[in-house]
């Protein structure tokens, strides 16, 4: 069975009115089990809440369940590693969040996992490492 990791991205725009297709994705895969995490897309995805209650919930019934992947030291070292190789690839083109760097180094060194997002950023450093991805696109103007 795949093994998502959705970023923050994802969860973003499950949200949005938009796009009820990712949403209804998303708990699709959620449902069926298939969807992890790891802590930086934790981090970004819970700078939203803004009270301490809204915080406990959230994190409770979306993140607490989720399997989370490590981030451990090779982890950290291989997102260092990508980040040099684009930067050698061409001017700028290790300019991206660090955060993508550790979430896409985190979901590569699960054989299982696909990572699931809509952030370019990601799309380039995914292509880079070859590593399996799902990108959403566009449906149109405005999206």
């Amino acid at each position: 069975m795949p093994r998502y990791l959705a970023d923050t991205s994802i969860w973003a725009w499950a949200q949005k009115a938009q796009r009820v297709d990712i949403r209804e994705k998303l708990a699709g895969r959620y449902e069926a089990g298939e969807i992890v995490t790891c802590v930086p897309v934790i981090l970004e995805a819970m700078h939203r809440p803004e009270t301490g209650s809204e915080f406990s919930h959230q994190f409770d019934r979306l993140f607490s369940p989720l399997e989370r992947l490590p981030l451990s030291d090779a982890s950290v070292e291989r997102a260092l590693e990508v980040q040099r190789a684009l930067a050698d690839l061409s001017d700028g083109g290790h300019r991206r969040p660090a955060i993508d760097f550790l979430i896409a180094a985190a979901a590569e060194a699960d054989e299982e996992a696909v990572l699931w997002s809509f952030d370019r950023d990601l799309k380039v450093i995914c292509e880079h490492t070859g590593q399996p991805s799902e990108s959403e696109v566009s449906t149109g103007p405005g999206h």
